[in-house]
């Protein structure tokens, strides 16, 4: 098989992500092309995902054979001539479980990667919990949390059950651009764009009610419109990253202006234009820095709160809902002044008469009580690994204490028939 190295390693950079090459399994490692002089496929499987893709190559016959990944690797990166020539060992390949005749189809649209993309950059795949590692797909649209925000984009699929699909690598290396269709069936999943095929299982469990998080319109009454975008993201950038609360304050400043305040840094703050709508908010909004840079890059540059600060922050301006929980942060303004009292006492009579007839927020909120869920799901099962290593550890004590009394009956065994010989 003759093959463009450029075309061969845009394949391999999709294939790569579900290659396993540590894996003791030579198949896992592999890369099997298939087919003839009229089209030729490379795939690649880690025994759960499959992935694969056409390319564009030639062959006079029909081939099927596999190459070790990192030899393909080397072969891209060392190989003088800008087309290579493939030949390897055939290995049995495990069949893929084709669609059923009931399966669900659902249409694709053009920019579903470009979702897809977005809703996976508020994924940690880090957390313990499989299924917050997926992205929820519905009639609704596409979701995705890791149980401290949410991001929503609304798109049409014709899915009559949501569904929840592992974190898409392969997907977001293939760059697709076109319509495409996805099947479930039997817990199972193909996803189809044009030369790109994705295969797998569907993550089994309940996905969180994300439809219950989002706040209702009412739940907010003002917000705040950030104008200079940029010059706002090259100062969060400035700021050092924590792995900690790293909050950032949003001070609706008299004349309608805006004033940043970093939390781990108080003396470095940035003045910037906005629009000010709403009431004017008794507590100041802090939002963590990563997740302000998030919805900046994504175009969110609205920012929907409740003057209490109690209800979670709706970002818009993007592709759809951006869902986040303030930070509640300690008050570090300083004492204010009888005079400032009473016309802090003034402005507030005037703004509970102005807003007699909002609906009071809700207090608990969905996100702070899926933290607490997990927090202590987290330590429940921290507490039985706990219990398991101690019955481990009697559990090989009374081994030990068994082959003990083994060796002591062997040698007790022995003691008497040398004690019958010498009778």
């Amino acid at each position: 098989m003759r093959i463009e190295k450029k075309t061969l390693n845009d394949a391999l950079r999709v294939l790569g992500k579900v290659v396993c090459q540590t894996s003791p399994v030579e198949l896992y490692r592999s890369v099997r092309f298939v087919g003839d002089e009229n089209r030729i496929r490379a795939m690649a499987t880690d025994g759960v995902e499959t992935v694969s893709v056409i390319l564009d190559a030639f062959a006079e016959t029909a081939i099927d054979f596999c190459v070790p990944f990192k030899e393909l690797k080397d072969l891209v990166r060392m190989g003088r001539s800008e087309t290579i020539e493939l030949t390897g060992k055939f290995i049995e390949f495990p069949e893929l479980e084709e669609p059923s005749a009931d399966a669900i189809s659902a249409i694709l649209p053009v920019n579903f990667r470009e979702l897809i993309s977005q809703a996976a950059s508020v994924i940690d795949r880090s957390n313990y919990r499989r299924l917050l590692q997926g992205i929820n797909l519905s009639n609704a649209g596409v979701t995705a949390t890791d149980g401290k925000q949410l991001l929503h984009l609304p798109c049409v699929l014709s899915l009559p059950k949501d569904v929840t699909i592992p974190f898409p690598s392969a997907l977001l290396a293939a760059k697709t651009s076109e319509m495409g269709i996805l099947r479930t069936w039997n817990n199972l999943f193909q996803v189809e764009i044009g030369n790109f095929k994705w295969h797998g299982k569907l993550l089994e469990g309940q996905y969180p009610n994300w439809r219950g998080v989002i706040p209702s319109a009412e739940s907010h009454d003002y917000s705040i419109t950030l104008h200079e975008v940029e010059k706002v993201l090259a100062w969060l950038k400035m700021i050092s990253n924590q792995e900690t609360t790293n909050g950032i304050e949003l001070n609706v400043m008299p004349d309608g202006s805006v004033t940043l305040v970093s939390c781990i840094q108080p003396n470095f703050e940035l003045n910037t234009s906005a629009t000010v709508t709403g009431v004017r908010p008794r507590a100041v909004l802090t939002l963590d820095r990563e997740i302000i840079l998030r919805m900046l890059l994504q175009g969110y540059t609205t920012f929907k709160a409740h003057s209490d600060g109690l209800v979670p922050v709706i970002a818009s301006g993007g592709a759809g809902q951006y869902i986040a929980m303030p930070i509640r942060a300690i008050n570090k303004n300083p004492i204010p002044t009888n005079k400032e009292n009473k016309e802090m006492e003034i402005e507030n009579n005037v703004v509970e008469q102005q807003n007699a007839n909002v609906p009071t927020a809700p207090v608990a909120n969905p996100l702070d009580e899926l933290n607490a869920n997990v927090e202590e799901f987290r330590g429940k099962l921290k507490l039985l690994l706990d219990e398991s290593g101690v019955l481990i550890r009697k559990v090989k004590e009374v081994a030990l204490v068994q082959k003990q009394k083994e060796r002591d009956f062997i040698q007790a065994r022995r003691a008497i028939e040398r004690i019958r010989m010498a009778i």
